[in-house]
């Protein structure tokens, strides 16, 4: 009885002084709240990053029955210029913490935190013993400061105090604290971990409660107590056939099985036996690393093998969140944008049909956060990740209902996608200026494009547009690349003294490789000149989406005999690849100099010079962009492309003209 009276003293004294050190910042009305009471949360950010916020929102964290639950609060300013909100507490609510946004700016309460204990309402200590031990990070959400974070001994404390008012939490901590005991306690711990899952096995189990079992399974020693293992194991298939521990088998089982046709059949089986609906309530390890796996190979393998879409497409519904991005981006975005770069050809009707089936169950998914993040995320995070995961996909179903003219719906999803994409990528801000035109909207499009262009985030067809739009308000057309310059000046200063800071000076092996002009070229006959050679590849989209951007330097030193521009075709595997490629280059409309790679000895594939520049320079993979002096010695180089052809133009140019000054 003097201990219980002891534990009792500590604990009001802790959730005193808790109230007292927060009483500057945070503070919560009235101090003694019960579960299902409406409290007033008072935040005074003078002493935070917040101080000089506008506006301040947050999210609300709340734990009752051993688990979280996250919601949006809004917060409204007080004549003392702190911040406060109204919110009735579930009738659960052991522990609240709160965490406070303006902008970008997070205020998380450092090491005192924001949290406040309802002591009397079961789970509220264990909630505050976990939540801050960074080593249960998968099971509680990312809301403090790392500063706050207690060890495994404090955090087994806060469990024996559950346990000590809370007896009947035994079956929900019972994983937390073995794991605890094992790596604090001095001893062997097998002992003690194998009496407590023979009395918690002897209970009716939920969902989550025979996962924890599995988890605490995974605390014994193997091989020692894998007959013990077993035993219980056993159990748990018997007692629950349809459970938990036989879910996790089957998703193994089915992913390992080599026989497709068998693999197929086990899936459909799966299906029934394991509706995904009963089990929202616990995500195993097993299903985080194997289930989405397990269906897209199930999923992808039936169209190479039947070439048949249905399964995938049927499946939609039923999918989880990110499988559904998954075919967004192979069934839609992918061949969609092969078509449009030239690479393969495709039905876009058949692309828009299941674009219309996929878009929009992908679109509803927003409002509901997938138990990877239940508990963790809140609605509002919910829709902006989600937002972000999609924006690509939105994007390209955008672009092809304004091939089918369905521009009202098409318009919808470019405004949806705005705030992610918005002056960050030249063809979305393409397609969005095209739209306000298309709309008479000359005046906002205008605007928007001389932002895509002060962010040298602008292509070809978009600085056409704006140089139309230039010429119509009656300016004269030989003064818009001056007029278009100076929007970039800011922007390009900076850029340029970063490329200059990366400036490389080493000696280049040679080559000698057929021209698409006829003859060959070396680069020993180039002494005197700058070469900037483009590895390439009719297979690679990212090479071509680049063209544009390159097409605008050899524009702009046509006429510069000493700046030679020499597109490397590399790595092509088609018989016909020379025809295809001077095709593309006819199509496209670019004069460009094409340079077939050799022959390499040692493999027989077409990639003689990139294999022997890219070993030299520790590179790989295509585009690649190469720049050699008048000297013959390598200055630059870059690989892949970032979406914007006037910021490649641009950083082409910016190191030829460096090159052609510094010679004199």
């Amino acid at each position: 009885m003097k201990n219980i009276k002891l534990i009792l003293f500590f604990f009001g004294v802790t959730t005193s002084l808790l109230a007292q050190k927060e009483a500057k910042r945070f503070a919560v009305s009235p101090e003694a709240p019960n579960s299902g009471d409406e409290i007033t949360i008072t935040y005074d950010p003078a002493e935070t990053v917040l101080k000089d916020a506008k506006e301040v929102s947050g999210r609300l964290y709340t734990h009752g029955s051993f688990k979280w639950k996250v919601s949006d609060i809004t917060l409204k300013q007080t004549a003392d210029k702190k911040w406060q909100t109204k919110v009735k507490l579930a009738n659960d609510a052991a522990l609240i913490n709160c965490v406070f946004v303006s902008d970008t700016l997070t205020d998380r309460g450092g090491q005192e935190t924001y949290s406040w204990m309802i002591p009397p309402t079961k789970s509220s200590y264990s909630g505050w013993g976990l939540l801050r031990n960074e080593s249960f990070a998968d099971q509680h959400p990312n809301a403090l400061d790392p500063i706050s974070s207690i060890n495994d001994t404090i955090s087994l404390m806060w469990i024996n105090y559950e346990m000590q008012y809370h007896p009947e939490s035994r079956k929900d901590i019972f994983y937390e604290g073995l794991r605890l005991m094992k790596n604090v306690k001095p001893g062997d711990p097998t002992k003690r971990i194998k009496s407590e899952l023979r009395f918690i096995l002897a209970d009716n189990l939920d969902n989550e409660h025979q996962y924890k079992m599995q988890k605490a399974l995974e605390l014994l020693e193997q091989p020692a107590n894998k007959a013990f293992t077993d035993s219980v194991q056993k159990v748990l298939l018997t007692k629950y056939p349809n459970g938990v521990l036989a879910r996790d088998l089957e998703i193994k089982k089915i992913f390992n099985e080599a026989d497709f046709n068998k693999k197929v059949a086990l899936y459909n089986a799966f299906e029934k036996n394991f509706p995904q609906s009963k089990f929202e309530d616990v995500l195993t390890d097993t299903e985080n690393l194997f289930y989405d796996k397990m269906v897209k190979s199930i999923v992808y393998n039936y169209i190479v093998k039947n070439k048949d879409y249905s399964f995938a497409i049927n499946s939609v519904k039923n999918a989880t969140y990110f499988i559904l991005v998954d075919y967004a981006w192979h069934l839609v975005s992918i061949p969609f944008d092969r078509d449009q770069d030239g690479i393969e050809k495709t039905s876009l009707e058949t692309l828009k049909k299941y674009a219309d089936i996929i878009i929009p169950e992908l679109e509803s998914r927003e409002a509901f956060i997938p138990k990877q993040y239940a508990g963790k995320l809140s609605p509002n995070e919910w829709k902006l990740q989600s937002l972000q995961n999609a924006a690509r996909e939105y994007f390209t179903y955008a672009k092809l209902l304004e091939v089918f003219k369905q521009y009202d719906l098409s318009k919808k999803y470019l405004e949806k996608i705005k705030p992610i994409m918005k002056f960050d990528d030249a063809t979305y801000n393409e397609v969005y200026a095209r739209m306000l035109v298309r709309e008479g909207k000359t005046a906002e499009a205008k605007a928007y494009m001389v932002a895509a262009a002060k962010v040298n985030k602008i292509s070809p067809a978009t600085i056409a547009a704006l140089k139309e739009v230039f010429v119509k308000e009656g300016k004269k057309e030989a003064d818009f690349d001056a007029y278009f310059h100076s929007l970039k000046a800011d922007n390009n200063e900076e850029h340029k003294k970063k490329l200059i800071s990366e400036l490389i000076n080493l000696p280049i092996g040679g080559f000698e490789m057929e021209s698409s002009r006829g003859g060959k070229v070396k680069l020993a006959d180039q002494k005197g000149k700058i070469v900037v050679l483009d590895f390439w590849a009719m297979w690679c989209g990212p090479c071509k989406n680049a063209m544009p951007g390159m097409n605008m330097a050899v524009n702009k030193y046509k006429a510069d005999d000493n700046v030679k521009f020499y597109f490397v075709d590399t790595m092509e595997y088609i018989k016909d690849f020379k025809a295809q490629t001077q095709a593309f280059i006819k199509e496209k409309g670019f004069d460009f100099t094409i340079l077939y790679d050799s022959k390499n000895p040692k493999t027989g594939k077409f990639d003689a010079v990139y294999d022997k520049y890219s070993k030299a320079f520790h590179f790989s993979g295509i585009p690649e962009k190469m720049i050699i002096d008048q000297n013959g010695n390598l200055r630059w180089m870059s690989n892949g492309y970032f979406g914007s052809p006037s910021e490649l133009s641009d950083e082409i140019s910016i190191i030829v003209d460096y090159l052609k000054a510094e010679k004199k």
